[in-house]
């Protein structure tokens, strides 16, 4: 297994843990600091751009606008746990070393199609995800003070090692 599969893995075993001990309504109550959206939405944005790269990218592809939005996802902790689950798997498998296409739109319609490598959207996902974690972090703190957030989660594997040499 290589160090971007351990990586991610350990991303996705971060968010089943928070997944244990959140509350449905902690989980999926819209909250004013989110500007209405809930820690599910995060939860669900994340998995599913890693569901994007596992479904999409052995077609030779991934298009992280083309994702389906399931808003079990987003609702049900227990749902989500499942799904991270199944990405946890994916990820055990090896991963292939062929390149592939990202799709891209942004400001106007047309799509931008970028080569890119398996390894490289791996390192987008534990990114992805960690500010992803960050913003959940902030929320539940803010919003449900009662629920221990980890206090790694939600923080760059860059920054805890400096934070280990030079501490705060």
């Amino acid at each position: 297994m290589t160090l971007l599969q351990r990586t991610n893995l350990d991303v996705l075993l971060q968010l089943k843990d928070l997944l244990k001990i959140i509350s449905p309504a902690a989980y999926s109550d819209p909250l004013p600091l989110l500007h209405g959206s809930s820690v599910g939405q995060h939860v669900r944005h994340t998995l599913e751009f890693y569901q994007c790269l596992f479904e999409q990218a052995p077609h030779g592809f991934v298009d992280y606008d083309a994702r389906q939005r399931d808003l079990r996802l987003e609702n049900d902790p227990a749902f989500s746990i499942n799904k991270a689950e199944q990405l946890v798997e994916a990820l055990k498998k090896p991963i292939p070393t062929t390149q592939i296409i990202l799709k891209a739109s942004f400001l106007e319609n047309d799509i931008e199609e970028i080569q890119t490598t398996w390894a490289r959207e791996l390192v987008y996902m534990a990114e992805h995800a960690i500010h992803h974690f960050a913003i959940i972090k902030i929320a539940l703190r803010e919003q449900f003070p009662e629920i221990a957030v980890p206090i790694h989660f939600g923080v760059a594997y860059s920054t805890i090692k400096y934070r280990e040499v030079v501490p705060a």
